[in-house]
């Protein structure tokens, strides 16, 4: 009688609402569907009433297995029935929510032209893999399989792999199967010299423990974790730039000439991707990227001879406007004198959210961070040497979007809104091609960011 009268009151909780979702149904009264249960279960039982139309393989074994043992046995039955049910519903749709390359997906940092273009080619390398859901024994099967067949040798040899970013941020929970399945993942993988790299992790929380749990996160397995997973890619951006400016350093000997400023940022986590098999695909394709990145810009190996001569800030206003106008070092010298060098040490901040802007900035060394409050969140990304900063809300003439600081000891040249005024007065001309410019900076960083 237990066991009946468990089944009957875990019943109507069940179903009641299901069936209000199906009839479109919000005003729903459990407790007055339960004393409406009692009552007409009572009446059915005295007079009888039409069975369950639906005879499904269920139903079957719960009824013959009520009838050959004990009705409770039948009751248990069902409830493992059920979960067996679940665990077969739940495996068939997969934890991957996405993949796609890292020469779809780049990080938010403001980098030179050319780095991007590299990037874009050396970043089919990078393979992103989005989760979600609950990870168990039934989700990571399919997670398992996917990670084998990358790195199996045709499909290595057609595409080679250096890093792939497991991102977390979906993922609310995991079971400890699904835990040592990451184990055995990152072996795999390390076979092959492929990097896991884990974003939108938080080490404290359960998932993340429970992966500390299987020593996933010890020293020796190399693997690399991030809270987000903008940090990830900076990263895997970081190291190509590496195999990049070392390429460049070389042809840079062979013509002796000096290097420019370009800089890479630092990552918190250092890790060298040069392989000790020169003529790997891997490394062959990143050599190809970068001999035909350099050769489509010939001033990113040798500059030209003539900006060794100049002051800053042409020299920066060249490298930082190339390939977004077709005027030369003679139009751009006139604008150099409306420019103010600025010096910031690590720390200070350059302008607030909801500032009132107060110049336009060009970067010539050291390294910014700007973060953006949004209802969705913190966001940042980082400016490095090059790039502009500011150039929207100065031109605009609206309020700071974002608050940037100095993450290193910077080196800057500021155009004040007091220069900006005489510059429209002076030369109308400079300062239109300057709109423009301004307008096609603020198009790279939204292809950056919304990719």
């Amino acid at each position: 009688m237990f066991a009946l009268t468990f089944f009957g009151v875990l019943h109507v909780p069940i179903n009641v609402p299901a069936l209000g979702i199906s009839t479109g149904e919000d005003n729903l009264n459990v407790d007055r569907e339960l004393m409406a249960h009692g009552v007409t279960n009572a009446l059915s039982g005295f007079s009888g009433s039409i069975q369950h139309s639906e005879l499904t393989w269920q139903v079957v074994i719960i009824v013959v297995t009520m009838g050959a043992w004990d009705f409770v046995v039948g009751i248990f039955v069902g409830i493992i029935l059920a979960c067996m049910s679940f665990v077969v519903q739940t495996s068939r749709k997969s934890a991957i929510r996405a993949t796609f390359s890292g020469k779809i997906a780049g990080s938010t940092v403001r980098r030179p032209p050319i780095q991007q273009r590299f990037l874009r080619e050396a970043g089919q390398q990078t393979l992103i893999i989005k989760l979600g859901g609950y990870l168990f024994f039934g989700t990571i099967v399919d997670v398992e399989n996917t990670m084998r067949g990358l790195i199996e040798e045709e499909a290595f040899n057609k595409r080679p792999i250096r890093f792939i970013i497991l991102d977390f941020s979906r993922v609310y929970g995991i079971d400890f199967s699904a835990a040592e399945a990451f184990t055995r993942i990152n072996r795999i993988l390390r076979k092959r010299n492929v990097l896991m790299t884990i974003s939108g992790l938080n080490t404290g929380g359960d998932v993340g423990r429970s992966l500390q749990n299987v020593g996933l996160f010890e020293s020796e397995n190399g693997v690399q974790i991030f809270e987000d997973f903008n940090s990830a890619l900076e990263f895997c951006e970081n190291d190509y730039l590496k195999v990049f400016y070392s390429h460049r350093e070389a042809l840079l000997k062979r013509k002796d000439t000096s290097s420019t400023f370009l800089e890479v940022p630092g990552s918190h986590t250092q890790h060298h991707l040069h392989e000790s098999i020169v003529s790997s695909p891997r490394h062959r394709h990143l050599q190809q990227a970068a001999t035909t990145t350099l050769r489509e810009d010939e001033t990113a190996v040798v500059p030209p001879t003539a900006w060794a001569s100049m002051r800053q800030p042409l020299p920066l206003l060249l490298q930082t406007f190339q390939g977004l106008t077709s005027r030369n070092e003679d139009f751009w010298f006139r604008a150099c004198t409306y420019f103010v060098r600025d010096t910031y040490a690590a720390g200070t901040v350059l302008f607030q959210e909801g500032d009132v802007p107060n110049g336009f900035y060009l970067l010539e060394s050291g390294m910014l961070r700007a973060e953006y409050e949004m209802p969705q969140g913190r966001y940042f990304e980082l400016i490095v040497a090059g790039r502009p900063c500011g150039e929207l809300p100065f031109f605009s003439e609206t309020r700071r979007t974002a608050t940037v600081k100095a993450e290193q000891d910077c080196v800057a040249w500021r155009l004040t809104t007091a220069k900006w005024r005489d510059l429209r007065e002076r030369e109308p001309e400079i300062a239109r091609e300057l709109l423009t410019v301004s307008l096609k900076l603020t198009t790279e960083r939204m292809d950056s960011i919304t990719s």
